[in-house]
């Protein structure tokens, strides 16, 4: 009765099986069960799964897991939890349940009790995909929105027009106008954290043209930036410096583009994120290079000793 529900089983259930109080104690005292709470019993050792079915429990009837746990629960790995697998011990938040308008629930650090009503699916019962982004979406930073929702439109999990639309029907968002600007990024091509802040912090601040995203200038490999017009090739990598077969593959994709009269500039997270001033200083020389006959725009920080950092 209890492997079905995360090893668990309540006092009800004990009572049916002919599990008297007395026997329940000694059970207890021995170490074959342990008490989760007042009620509720683990026959089998603590696991992520067991606390989230135990959540349910608790939660009762209209209990409904959400948040981080819904994400778990959904095949996305959650970018602010360190919950590992649902067989892990580990969770850094607490495991959230939506439990409609029922009052009275304990205190405890390893759930966050909701008081609102929520549809749910599965077993145990979690929120869509969708409606754990969008809720997440509310208190997540950009980057780890933006790793979220890219794993989950790139592996097909789901579609920027899901997201938006189920945006649009809900009355409040904390944060709409972040939560929109990132799918539409996505939508546009931006895949990574890292492509990102080339557009928002390097790109638009200082007044860049927009290139084609995750594009394929002769048909053999796919960039992440093309200036078509221009003839370059912009790559940003979060990784400093590649090694072996990696920087082999760059090495053989610059130097195929670059006899097909392309050229190409590759930039790591410190000159994107620390140095972006610098980063659009450089492009616009290459771009002007090409043809552009556009001019930068400094940004607030084109004063700052970032435009003196040697890329």
């Amino acid at each position: 009765m209890a492997t079905g529900h995360g090893g668990l089983l309540t006092v009800p259930q004990a009572e049916q099986l002919g599990i008297s109080e007395e026997v329940r104690s000694r059970l207890i005292r021995e170490g074959s069960w342990r008490r989760i709470v007042n009620g509720l019993f683990a026959l089998t050792e603590d696991s992520w799964m067991q606390r989230a079915w135990a959540g349910t429990i608790i939660g009762g009837s209209q209990a409904v897991l959400g948040h981080e746990a819904a994400l778990h629960l959904n095949g996305l790995k959650p970018c602010s939890s360190t919950m590992m697998d649902s067989s892990s011990t580990r969770t850094s938040v607490p495991i959230t349940v939506f439990v409609g308008r029922r009052a009275g629930f304990p205190h405890d650090d390893r759930w966050r009790f909701i008081r609102s009503s929520r549809s749910g699916y599965g077993s145990p019962p979690r929120t869509s995909l969708s409606e754990a982004i969008l809720d997440v979406g509310e208190y997540w930073g950009a980057d780890d929105l933006m790793t979220l929702i890219g794993g989950a439109v790139s592996g097909k999990m789901i579609t920027s027009a899901t997201l938006l639309s189920d945006l649009d029907a809900r009355l409040r968002h904390r944060q709409r106008d972040l939560f929109t600007h990132i799918v539409e990024d996505i939508t546009q091509g931006t895949t990574t954290v890292l492509e990102r802040h080339y557009h928002t912090d390097v790109e638009v601040p200082h007044g860049l043209p927009i290139p084609l995203r995750q594009a394929s200038p002769t048909g053999k490999y796919r960039v992440d930036n093309w200036y078509k017009r221009y003839h370059l090739i912009v790559e940003v990598d979060g990784r400093a410096t590649h090694m072996g077969l990696a920087a082999s593959t760059d090495m053989e994709r610059d130097n195929f583009h670059m006899a097909h009269g392309i050229s190409t500039l590759r930039f790591t997270w410190n000159h994107v994120v620390h140095h972006p001033c610098q980063t659009a200083r450089t492009v616009v020389e290459a771009l002007k290079r090409g043809g552009w006959i556009g001019e930068i725009h400094p940004c607030p920080q084109c004063d700052s000793p970032r435009w003196d950092y040697p890329l």
